[in-house]
């Protein structure tokens, strides 16, 4: 028999026994909660013939008004609850037919009472007649409630005994049950001895040949269980990997080479771009140096303008073929001051665009463990996009800072530009993947792919919320160790 079947057998022992306890214990606790109901209920029954005893007292010895109705209403009360008592067995019923045929004669005595009382109220004392009549109805009232008090009594010992015979029940039931549990468990620890684990010592062993390099061990389980076939299968194994690592060697040989390749193309690639740069500041400084008297001011700084920009783009150049390396390279990882590379950014961005003014939010203070040039490259992209985003916008507002989210420090760049439908953000930080039209706003769509491979670099996580017309906000964190200290801000503000 496979071991799965035996399990599922065993299993549904066990259930079957703790499924019979739950429902024992739970028809004990329904049979306990309605024992409990009937004795409040009788409790109430109880207190309120006790004071319908008080009541007839009090109205016998003044006969006042108040007395009167106080009954009445005290004897319905009692009579609704007699009436809507619960019962669970024939005698219960019983017992609560003959106190509602009291109940009834006692009212009937009541009435009576008070109706021979109105009779001979004139202002004169009461005959010793009346006297007399009126002394035998409250003895008999009171005979009749107390044999209802006895019943009332004994309503409460049927719920008792009630609660003692389930709590009895229950108690055989569980420890019958944790016999039988203690049965299956005993069967299973032989089970898994027998079975499971003296045939896993066995796979253990020949599991620490192979690792010492004897690819020829077998198990040699001949059983039709999963063990036995958990057997042939690591015999096969053995035989497919003395397969695979040759196959492996051959591939990290080839995997090398490409390496290589790959790393002389990246090499090459970086060349071509940096001569025609090379070439534009060259020949930029030459007609600054040699030309620059027959120049104007405007023509020098379109030269300035060129020289600046060929240098930026061989910068980028280099941070670009960085990020190419860095799933292969170590990153150096250091403390960067986040606030003052943002305020160097931002000081960047309005030297070269200073046709705008723009209001930069940089909370001070912030820092992060990350590496310095991917850390750059990621925020002139973020502030960048927040500032071409908010071209359109007449008090443009880009808010650099920090808050706590999730016991993380969480990063964010955020404006109140034109902002993007969440319904795309999907494609937000695909390569190439532009949410609005390269007429209203140039650009070539990789700049936050950029940035989410600099930050998942990092083991972080970065993500967006915007709306349209209202701006857009982009939150990054990464892992760090050590603590950065920072204010913490809200970038709603």
């Amino acid at each position: 028999m496979k071991i799965s079947t035996t399990e599922r057998l065993l299993t549904i022992m066990t259930l079957a026994v703790i499924g019979s306890i739950a429902a024992i214990i739970g028809w004990t606790y329904t049979e306990v909660n309605v024992a409990n109901r009937q004795r409040q209920q009788a409790s109430a029954i109880a207190r309120g013939l006790s004071e319908l005893r008080l009541l007839t007292f009090e109205y016998r010895l003044y006969h006042n008004e108040r007395a009167k109705v106080q009954w009445y209403a005290v004897s319905d009360r009692v009579d609704r609850l007699i009436e809507n008592a619960q019962t669970s067995i024939p005698t219960q019923d019983q017992v609560l037919a003959r106190m509602r045929e009291r109940r009834a004669t006692v009212r009937r005595f009541f009435t009576e009472l008070t109706s021979a009382e109105a009779g001979s109220r004139a202002d004169a004392p009461l005959d010793q007649s009346t006297r007399l009549f009126e002394a035998q109805l409250l003895s008999r009232m009171l005979a009749e409630q107390q044999d209802n008090f006895a019943d009332v009594f004994r309503l409460t010992d049927l719920a008792t005994d009630r609660i003692s015979d389930a709590q009895q029940r229950l108690l055989a039931i569980v420890l019958l049950g944790l016999a039988l549990i203690a049965m299956i468990k005993i069967g299973v620890s032989w089970f898994i001895h027998r079975d499971v684990l003296a045939p896993v010592a066995r796979l253990q062993h020949a599991a620490q040949q192979v690792a010492a390099g004897n690819w020829n061990s077998t198990i040699g389980i001949r059983s039709h269980d999963e063990i036995g076939e958990l057997s042939k299968s690591f015999d096969a194994m053995t035989r497919s990997l003395r397969e695979s690592f040759a196959k492996i060697e051959h591939s990290n040989h080839d995997l090398a080479a490409l390496n290589e390749e790959l790393e002389a193309f990246s090499y090459s690639v970086s060349h071509d771009l940096r001569g025609p740069l090379r070439s534009m500041d060259g020949f930029s400084l030459v007609l600054i140096e040699d030309y620059g008297d027959k120049l104007d001011e405007e023509g020098k700084d379109a030269l300035q303008r060129i020289r600046a920009a060929s240098q930026r783009m061989g910068e980028l150049i280099d941070d670009l073929l960085r990020l190419s390396q860095v799933t292969r390279a170590e990153l150096n990882v250091t403390r960067v001051d986040l606030s003052a590379m943002a305020r160097e950014i931002a000081d960047a961005i309005d030297r070269e665009q200073s046709g705008r003014s723009v209001e930069w939010a940089i909370e001070p203070g912030l820092s992060v463990r990350a590496d310095p040039a991917l850390m750059r490259i990621a925020m002139l992209n973020l502030l960048q996009n927040a500032w071409k985003f908010t071209g359109r916008t007449d008090s443009p507002v880009i808010r650099v800072g920090a808050l706590e989210r999730d016991a993380k420090t969480v990063y964010f760049v955020a404006d109140n530009g034109v902002g993007f439908d969440m319904a795309h953000a999907d494609r937000l930080f695909g390569a190439f993947q532009r949410l609005h039209h390269v007429g209203d706003f140039p650009g070539t769509g990789v700049g936050l792919a950029i940035v989410q491979r600099i930050i998942r670099r990092h083991d972080g996580e970065i993500w967006a919320e915007a709306k349209e017309g209202e701006g857009a906000t982009f939150f990054f964190n990464v892992k760090e160790s050590g603590d950065g200290s920072h204010e913490q801000n809200n970038p709603a503000g």
